[in-house]
């Protein structure tokens, strides 16, 4: 079982690493990174900025908190009222694209120097309750992978 358990925690840890090279390929199907990917929706150079930003602002720092303090409290955080103050549509894509993948290297190589007992340390949200490290770097992953299908799709929604 403990085996298994390590064997799944590699494979988050893989996809961190993973993750440039599957944002590279979405974003290298995309013909007009200006155009919104759905109807009244974000373009690609915003969802790039989202993820970015929601990483450097939200998920990195909880799992940072997790490590440094014990049972750390979480602020809720708007993505949509964060983007309204802080994007900025002229921003360099390929610095953002930069950043964004820098993030998932640095976490997957952090993760990677992890104790076994540091996954079960605890940070507590206002409205989601009490979740691991493990539970905080899935939701990481699932948001990411998130907006990667988002990506995708944008193309193969226009096919």
């Amino acid at each position: 079982m403990m085996e298994e358990l390590l064997e799944y925690r590699q494979r988050m840890i893989n996809r961190f690493a993973e993750a440039p090279g599957l944002i590279d390929r979405a974003m290298a199907k995309i013909p007009d990174l200006n155009q919104a990917l759905e109807e009244g929706g974000w373009n690609a150079h915003q969802v790039i900025t989202h993820m970015r930003d929601v990483n450097s602002q939200v998920y990195l720092p909880r799992l940072q908190r997790i490590m440094t303090e014990s049972d750390p409290i979480f602020k809720n955080f708007d993505g949509d009222a964060w983007m309204v103050d802080h994007y900025d549509p002229h921003e360099p894509l390929g610095a953002i694209l930069n950043e964004l993948k820098e993030q998932c290297l640095s976490t997957a190589e952090w993760l990677h120097q992890l104790a076994p007992p540091s996954w079960n340390r605890n940070g507590i949200h206002p409205t989601i309750g009490t979740h691991t490290l493990q539970w905080w770097v899935e939701r990481t992953l699932a948001h990411i992978n998130e907006h990667v299908v988002q990506l995708e799709g944008s193309v193969s929604d226009k096919k």
